[in-house]
């Protein structure tokens, strides 16, 4: 891949692009995400666990139990900050999409991994995020490479 300081040219962002939702695909396993880390749940299966097993003639220490909260209550905090980033960065292409509403606009379209361009007539909402939409076909707000204002 070829980069000219901190540019990619269209098809290097498309190929980079395909290569990320690739590896992401294989990270699912029967529909699902498959994690490779601890979630909340885990760490509260595993502190009940240890809780029941502990050898009563020598329990666990104030000082380890208390460590073990703190870590979860970061695990808490990081989770929240996580739902709140996820929530802001949703806003932010909503309006974003809002925005482009009548623009002629540059998108790289997937498929052929070339810049189309039109302006945009129609905005929808799904699951996925914001998708603008021109002559008749409907692109995601991320494919956008180029915004101007109509003459």
């Amino acid at each position: 891949m070829a980069m000219d300081g901190a540019t990619m040219s269209p098809a290097e962002l498309l190929k980079t692009r395909l290569e990320v939702e690739a590896f992401n695909k294989t990270l699912m396993k029967n529909g699902r995400r498959v994690q490779n880390t601890l979630g909340k749940e885990d760490f509260l299966k595993l502190l009940i666990v240890q809780l029941e097993n502990q050898d009563p003639t020598s329990p666990l220490e104030d000082k380890e139990f208390i460590s073990q909260m703190a870590q979860f209550s970061s695990l808490e905090q990081m989770t929240e900050m996580n739902r709140t980033l996820s929530n802001l960065i949703m806003n932010y292409k909503l309006g974003l999409a809002s925005s482009l509403l009548g623009k002629e606009v540059e998108v790289l379209d997937r498929v052929s991994g070339q810049t189309i361009s039109g302006t945009v007539s129609e905005i929808t909402f799904g699951e996925e995020g914001p998708r603008i939409s021109f002559n008749g076909i409907s692109y995601s707000v991320d494919d956008v490479t180029k915004v101007s204002s109509q003459d």
